[in-house]
């Protein structure tokens, strides 16, 4: 895995720790709070795009992502954003972002394995 690949993976990963953290407050903090509700969809928003820096040909190998469906809440959200179910955003915060989170696990940990060797050898050419 290259450097570029490992960074953008990582963004994702955030993206979906940051989901877990507001699936963890439960849907009554959903409905009740209005920021937890635009947390949620700003993170479905963003999880697309950093899945969208991975490039078509990393999501092409990866068939546990669903790419499709993805994009399509994204743009739902980002243009007719009075018309977002909340049931379905609730459902991809609390069910299918944790489900891809450990899609992806052992390539998130792959990519901080690869940027904590990227940064060790970048100290050990610089004399730190």
């Amino acid at each position: 895995m290259d450097v570029r690949t490992a960074e953008r993976l990582l963004y994702v990963g955030a993206s979906l720790g940051e989901m877990a953290q507001l699936a963890e407050r439960g849907r009554a903090a959903y409905d009740a709070d209005i920021a937890v509700a635009r947390a949620c969809q700003y993170n479905v928003i963003r999880l697309a795009a950093d899945l969208e820096r991975l490039g078509e040909q990393w999501l092409e190998t990866h068939p546990a992502v669903p790419w499709r469906l993805i994009r399509g809440m994204r743009n739902r959200i980002a243009h007719n954003y009075w018309t977002v179910d909340d049931d379905i955003v609730w459902s991809v915060v609390a069910k299918h972002a944790p489900e891809l989170r450990e899609a992806l696990s052992d390539e998130i940990e792959t990519a901080r394995t690869v940027l904590d060797t990227d940064d060790s050898q970048a100290g050990a050419s610089d004399g730190s």
